[in-house]
């Protein structure tokens, strides 16, 4: 059964026809409707909120062109979304889900990034051009770029702490290689994960996205939003 409504159902069709950056102009207007202080420049974006966790997505997918403006056709069945093209749901799905997390309310910190398709540019940049983190408060961060179900990946961070606590949410600690946080966590010397947002198959043209595990994820991350005033200290990577 489709649970998007047709204006989340739209917003996800707009953001997987976009190129990278058309998606960036998009989420800084989408950031300045509902954040006083956004910074922006040619390689990250990121919003100072009132919550002390960050939110983290990249910009760029594995189809990007930006010589084609491609129409995509999102396709929906079961829950299950795909485009015979090839969706770049790797991660329009994480960018879409941190708009809804604001829309639902929650004004955590927020960071998108360019080009992590090709090396994390954007974030190696960001985490040069800021060694200590930006905001007034931040706890811990929070990638939403992972396939699969309920994977939690945590990279070179090795704080059982931490790991047990995102665990606690509903997630299991999966391995992974590389993605943003990869390269911002050691510099801030914050912990953070990333997790499972629902695509699977990637970088193919067989990728979809399961529209039931994106929202169970959007509800978790939620929950863990609420649960920030618990956490008495940042959690160290």
């Amino acid at each position: 059964m489709n649970i998007l409504n047709d204006k989340d159902f739209e917003l996800l069709k707009k953001l997987v026809s976009f190129n990278q950056s058309q998606t960036k102009d998009f989420a800084v207007e989408f950031l300045n409707g509902f954040y006083t202080n956004v910074v922006e420049n040619e390689v990250y974006v990121f919003a100072k909120g009132d919550i002390p966790i960050a939110l983290v997505a990249h910009l760029d997918t594995y189809f990007e062109d930006d010589d084609i403006e491609r129409d995509f056709i999102c396709r929906n069945f079961n829950g299950i979304m795909w485009n015979p093209y090839g969706a770049g749901f790797d991660d329009k799905a994480g960018v879409f889900s941190i708009f809804k997390i604001i829309e639902d309310g929650y004004l955590p910190h927020v960071i998108f990034t360019t080009d992590e398709e090709v090396g994390s540019l954007g974030a190696k940049c960001m985490a040069q051009d800021l060694p200590q983190h930006p905001f007034n408060e931040l706890k811990y961060l929070i990638e939403l770029d992972r396939a699969n179900d309920y994977d939690c990946v945590f990279y070179g961070c090795e704080n059982r702490e931490f790991v047990s606590y995102v665990e606690s949410f509903g997630f299991v600690e999966a391995f992974g290689t590389s993605s943003d946080i990869n390269h911002i966590c050691p510099v801030w010397e914050i912990a953070g994960t990333n997790l499972s947002i629902g695509y699977k198959y990637e970088h193919t043209k067989d990728e979809n996205l399961d529209i039931r595990v994106m929202f169970d994820t959007i509800s978790k991350v939620e929950r863990m939003l609420d649960d920030s005033a618990n956490i008495k200290d940042a959690f160290e990577y």
